[in-house]
């Protein structure tokens, strides 16, 4: 079943390529009609997210430290917070580069270990967090950037 998961892993970054693809950089950090989750703090969350997902598959930390932490104000308008769009994209493509390998070349036993005590609760089994990621949580994060482009007034992707 992971190669249907790792399928909506890759379907999913082509979605989220096509939903910012015509966005400037200040547009990646407009907060229209109080929808705050815009695309710049998205882009760098799927990408710490990702980054995390690797750490749990064994492989080192590779995104800046900053991206990891959370913001207490929440996302900021202040396009100087964020990378830039073409950064943000490049970060995000690396990782999950990364993690589809480490994800197909799992070992199955560590799949069906149990979850860390933190994560537990939600996802029994490290396969359980490593699906969850791969499809479900950008699938929601995705829709957030939909639901922010028809608040900026911007015309549906085709994706």
């Amino acid at each position: 079943m992971l190669e249907h998961a790792l399928f909506t892993y890759r379907f999913n970054l082509g979605h989220i390529e096509s939903l910012v693809k015509d966005l400037t950089d200040d547009q990646m950090v407009s907060q229209p009609n109080g929808v705050i989750n815009h695309p710049a703090w998205t882009l760098r969350h799927l990408a710490s997210s990702s980054n995390f997902l690797a750490k749990t598959l064994g492989l080192e930390s590779t995104t800046p430290a900053e991206w990891d932490a959370p913001s207490p104000d929440g996302p900021s308008g202040d396009a100087a917070q964020y990378p830039s769009k073409a950064e943000l994209l490049a970060a995000l493509k690396a990782q999950h580069e990364r993690v589809a390998e480490a994800v197909a070349a799992a070992d199955p036993e560590f799949l069906a270990k149990d979850s860390d005590e933190q994560m537990r609760s939600y996802f029994p089994k490290v396969g359980d967090l490593v699906d969850y990621m791969l499809t479900a949580h950008e699938g929601t994060h995705i829709g957030q950037i939909s639901a922010w482009r028809r608040a900026m007034g911007l015309k549906p992707t085709a994706e």
